[in-house]
């Protein structure tokens, strides 16, 4: 049998000591919410995947923003090559 709540505890303490040699309060706000994340997961693989993946939705889109800005000005419509 399977006892998840039990996976949730141990995930804890091996944060606390896997985290225990370092001093959170001479971190950046940055620093201290990646560390933060990390700990919340509680898994370094799973925390590093998810983050990889998040990250590459972002820049991968939001490269596209700026276009989308320009395509919504009136000034730049007379150099669009395809009709609305």
């Amino acid at each position: 049998m399977f006892n998840a709540t039990a996976l949730l505890h141990h995930h804890e303490e091996d944060a606390v000591q896997h985290y225990s040699q370092i001093d959170f309060s001479n971190l950046s706000w940055a620093e201290k919410q990646w560390a933060a994340w990390y700990i919340w997961v509680g898994n370094p693989v799973l925390a590093t995947g998810i983050m990889s993946f998040v990250m590459h939705e972002l820049v991968y889109f939001g490269r596209c923003v700026p276009w989308m800005i320009i395509d919504a000005l009136p000034y730049f419509r007379k150099w669009k090559l395809q009709p609305v």
